[in-house]
């Protein structure tokens, strides 16, 4: 057990888009697994948009979780809306998001915390990606795109199991319209550019068994995950967008 961090405080946020079939479980087991490590400790489930009982179920929870907070917005303007949204609300010493969908097992973050002594962020990247077919190409296109652009030597750039002293989000000057996964990128280059260290660490990741990601369409995504042609011209705006930024640091 970890037990280094007892006098640090974090915010763990939870993107959940449409998650009622395993937003109870994933808050529930963060909780208890904060409390063993944390004093100080919040749960913020930022629902952007969703249509089903996510929100009533955290609502519920929140009555018998008092660190349990759900920070619910009418629409859903893109992933990276989502992810500021849920930089500008935690509070903490330490800011730590994943996924609303269970891709990932909280209790791995034992493996991040301690590499804090050495880094100022700390992600994690996939031992193996369980996604449909298409979701894992397009990933690895992804990532080979941002490596080869903005010169980042990271694995897995999107993964969303990641851990971040606070000083990192509050020196980033985020890019106001940016709707896509690129805002990790944004962030690892603002880091960079100030100093800062970044480590990575392997972590499992499991298959979706309830739902499917917005980028999917239908029940089919479970299978193919077939892509929005949005997500595909967003990703392409965005990362013009953060070149832009980045080699002439205007836009």
């Amino acid at each position: 057990m970890i037990t280094g961090f007892m006098g640090k405080s974090i915010s763990v946020f939870l993107p959940a888009f449409n998650e009622e079939g395993c937003i109870r479980d994933i808050v529930l087991e963060a909780d208890q697994y904060l409390k063993s490590r944390f004093k100080d400790y919040e749960i913020l489930v930022m629902s952007h948009g969703s249509t089903d009982s996510t929100d009533p179920i955290v609502r519920e929870l929140a009555t018998t979780t008092p660190n349990l907070k759900l920070v619910a917005r009418e629409k859903n303007f893109g992933y990276a809306n989502v992810l500021r949204d849920g930089f500008r609300s935690s509070t903490k010493d330490l800011i730590f998001y994943t996924d609303g969908d269970r891709q990932f097992d909280i209790k791995e973050m034992d493996l991040l915390l301690p590499l804090l002594d050495k880094y100022d962020i700390v992600t994690g990247y996939k031992l193996k990606r369980n996604d449909p077919l298409m979701r894992i190409w397009m990933s690895w296109f992804y990532n080979l795109t941002l490596r080869w652009l903005f010169g980042l030597k990271l694995k897995d750039i999107n993964c969303a199991f990641k851990l971040y002293k606070r000083k990192i989000i509050d020196g980033v000057d985020f890019l106001p319209d940016l709707t896509q996964g690129v805002i990790n990128a944004e962030i690892y280059l603002s880091a960079l550019q100030n100093g800062y260290t970044i480590g990575e660490v392997g972590v499992h990741h499991y298959y979706r068994l309830t739902g499917f990601a917005d980028s999917e369409v239908g029940k089919r995504g479970k299978i193919i995950a077939l892509v929005k042609l949005s997500v595909i011209t967003g990703f392409l705006r965005d990362t013009y967008k953060l070149w832009q930024k980045t080699h002439y640091k205007k836009i």
